[in-house]
């Protein structure tokens, strides 16, 4: 199993109580996090599987969601 930081988890649990897809600016502003900062993060995640990116016609529209496959996992992160 992954291991998350706190503010990755943060960023995971905005992720995923988010009723549609959600972008990095969106996050950033919502957690009062560097939109630098939660860009790592959420690569790191996309790379991981834990969650997806839907792209966008620029890299800071791209979405982000939970990979659906994966939400057993990540309700165990998030406890």
């Amino acid at each position: 199993m992954v291991h998350l930081s706190k503010k990755e988890t943060e960023i995971l649990r905005f992720i995923r109580t988010s009723r549609h897809k959600t972008t990095v600016d969106e996050i950033a502003r919502a957690l009062a996090l560097p939109d630098a900062e939660v860009e790592v993060f959420v690569r790191g995640m996309v790379g991981h599987k834990l969650i997806n990116v839907a792209s966008g016609t620029a890299g800071s529209a791209d979405a982000f969601y939970t990979n659906p496959e994966k939400r057993e996992e990540i309700y165990d992160l998030l406890g």
